[in-house]
């Protein structure tokens, strides 16, 4: 195993300890022991807790964009309806992903690195979304610009309203391709 893998190990404990315990319960010894090495190899590889997380918010961000890179070869609306609904969840575990980006969101309010790798996050989805509406700008009330950001706001709220159990998965994606549809339908 080279160091870049015994480093994404470590870093994958980090994301096991938030999903079964939360951002609290993450400390050097818990990470350790969920990835299933040793204190020592944890210290080699990261410094600080800090450090832990802000790695494990990027390797949780590569993730989910090499998600949505593999969709590149679906319709440009499928695209778009699998990137707004990517955070979505439908199952236990998809709750717990989405239950631990928001701890990343949340840790990003005391945490600089992790505040500006969630805004350049979101940032790509935005520009993402906008490429792939299919719109002109002449024939519509709002912007491409703006239709993206109301997409991903509704988005964001679904998967929170999903994670906390108030709308099953299925009616949340449900609803976030009524609205692809609705806007789209706004220039037909």
């Amino acid at each position: 195993m080279d160091h870049d893998e015994r480093r994404e190990e470590i870093v994958l404990g980090v994301i096991a300890v938030m999903a079964e315990q939360g951002f609290a319960a993450v400390s050097l010894r818990s990470v350790a022991q969920a990835a299933g090495v040793s204190m020592g190899r944890v210290q080699h590889y990261f410094s600080s807790k800090v450090e832990l997380i802000q790695n494990a918010c990027k390797l949780f961000i590569q993730r989910a964009t090499a998600q949505h890179v593999e969709s590149g070869n679906l319709p440009r609306q499928e695209r778009l309806e699998a990137l707004l609904t990517m955070g979505i969840p439908g199952s236990a575990d998809e709750r717990i992903g989405t239950a631990v980006w928001y701890e990343f969101v949340t840790a990003g309010t005391k945490d600089d690195t992790i505040a500006d790798l969630v805004a350049a996050a979101w940032r790509d989805r935005h520009d993402n979304i906008v490429a792939l509406l299919d719109i002109d700008d002449d024939r519509r009330s709002l912007t491409a610009a703006e239709m993206a950001k109301l997409l991903a706001a509704t988005s964001d709220g679904l998967a929170i309203a999903a994670m906390l159990g108030r709308i099953s998965g299925e009616d949340a994606r449900s609803l976030v391709a009524k609205q692809i549809n609705a806007l789209e339908a706004e220039t037909a």
